[in-house]
């Protein structure tokens, strides 16, 4: 009887660990993306409104580069090349919106997203900008 309460509780015990490292590791949506911006940079609403296709654009290009690497066949260092430049187009465009303060706030962001991303195992970003950010 004790062995198979032991079992039961194992079991248990490992869905529930696996289903909460699964949502811990989910890449941001766009609106957290943009929210946690707002916030953490202080963005005035005009600097809102100009950065939020920006951040949806690239986030949906990031997503469809992730998916890639789901597939055995893809070339990752390709993937990962595709997204530094990702980032890179990213930052570019909202160089035209965000003060040097914000865009240097912006690029820690990113570097910390992805540094909590690779030490616990996933893939985005976006960071931070979501995720792979």
């Amino acid at each position: 009887m004790n062995m198979k309460l032991i079992c039961a509780c194992l079991v248990f015990l490992f869905f529930t660990i696996t289903a909460v490292f699964a949502q811990e590791h989910q890449p941001l949506s766009t609106a957290d993306i943009i929210a946690k911006m707002q916030v953490k940079l202080s963005l005035t609403q005009d600097q809102l409104t100009a950065i939020t296709p920006i951040i949806e654009k690239y986030s949906s290009k990031r997503e469809e580069l992730r998916q890639g690497m789901e597939d055995e066949a893809t070339d990752k260092d390709s993937i990962h090349a595709q997204m530094k430049q990702l980032r890179e187009d990213e930052k570019q465009e909202l160089s035209q919106f965000l003060s040097t303060d914000q865009l240097n706030q912006w690029e820690q962001m990113q570097k910390q997203g992805k540094h909590k991303r690779g030490s616990g195992g996933n893939a985005q970003g976006a960071s931070s900008s979501g995720t792979e950010n």
